[in-house]
């Protein structure tokens, strides 16, 4: 049972009905059947050891069961959050101020980033700023592979990378500071090769 700090903590993060996690969780459950029987390391194939990796989980080649089934809840609980809070299509046109056809266009496009939800695609919060998406967002979604996977792409633009570094303000950024404080997208575009997407090789099972 959740405690209040937790359902506030939800609540900061714009997740205002816990129950949607739950909705994701099953969703994500359904998508991405990793283990109907307890966690083995012996159990687990090469894509399943990727997709893993891809979600930042750490020990996959030590014999830690555990070890795999927290990281496994890890991956699954970010992917979770990100759905429960991302925008329906139509809160995200009324986000940008745009009708929903265009946001459908701008998906297709690759002008705005989505992903699926239950009630279709929905759209990630990280992408947006001040009424609207990031500046430079498309050239960036260009040079992510479309198999990359949502919760790689979001530890993406919300990691800090020493590759962006400010002097003017004395520090790094991660992408998405990086494009929101108005700098070229350029420089963006040579991260993607980096640890964090690893050249666009993060990829959900079966893709």
């Amino acid at each position: 049972m959740l405690s209040e700090t937790d359902r506030q903590a939800l609540r900061d993060a714009g997740i205002d009905d816990p129950e949607a996690l739950e909705v994701a969780a099953a969703q994500f459950v359904r998508e991405h059947p990793l283990y109907p029987t307890p966690v083995m390391l012996e159990a687990l194939t090469a894509p399943e050891e990727d997709y893993l990796r891809e979600g930042g989980a750490v020990g996959i080649d030590h014999a830690d069961p555990n070890s795999i089934a927290r990281n496994i809840t890890r991956v699954a609980g970010e992917y979770v959050a990100m759905v429960a809070a991302a925008d329906r299509q139509s809160a995200a046109a009324e986000r940008l101020g745009v009708s929903t056809s265009r946001i459908r266009q701008k998906i297709r496009e690759g002008s705005l980033y989505a992903i699926n939800g239950v009630g279709g695609r929905i759209c990630p919060r990280w992408q947006f700023h001040d009424g609207n998406t990031l500046p430079g967002l498309e050239a960036v979604l260009a040079a992510i592979s479309k198999d990359t996977h949502p919760v790689a792409v979001q530890r993406f633009f919300l990691t800090v990378s020493p590759d962006l570094e400010s002097p003017t303000l004395g520090t790094t950024l991660s992408p998405r500071d990086w494009l929101v404080t108005g700098r070229s997208p350029v420089a963006v575009d040579t991260v993607v090769n980096g640890p964090v997407l690893g050249g666009g090789r993060n990829r959900f099972i079966g893709s």
